[in-house]
């Protein structure tokens, strides 16, 4: 008895088999990209940075996720005129810890970075006066 194993298609073959998905997809990503270079008008204030990501959320269009506990107690200088949505939101970030990562999807995460043990170590206590 001779057995065939039937191997899993790789993207490549799925696209080659498949134009019409193909061709969705580039449309997909091209999209997606056209999303972040495409000059927009921002007005977005100068503050607390939870109102202003959510500002720049409502005027960009682009999918941005964040945890409040990151945000909390962090300010922006804001932003004015025609940019690009993604200098624009790292002109919100700036001064501030966060980074940004983007998903294949086109969606975009706020990352805090932790600090290493070493590092809280390495600060002096707080003054009590």
């Amino acid at each position: 008895m001779i057995r065939i194993r039937r191997q899993t298609p790789t993207l490549l073959a799925l696209f080659i088999n498949r134009p019409r998905l193909a061709l969705v997809a580039a449309a997909g990503l091209l999209a997606t990209g056209l999303a972040f270079a495409h000059a927009r008008e921002f007005d977005v204030k100068s503050g607390e940075l939870r109102p202003a990501l959510d500002a720049y959320i409502a005027q960009s269009g682009v999918q941005l996720i964040y945890k409040m506990e990151d945000v909390k107690d962090l300010s922006t200088r804001g932003i004015k005129g025609k940019i690009a949505a993604d200098a624009a939101l790292d002109r919100l970030l700036d001064g501030t810890r966060l980074r940004v990562r983007r998903g294949q999807d086109g969606a975009m995460v706020l990352i805090a970075p932790t600090r290493s043990p070493a590092a809280a170590r390495s600060e002096p206590p707080p003054r009590v006066e």
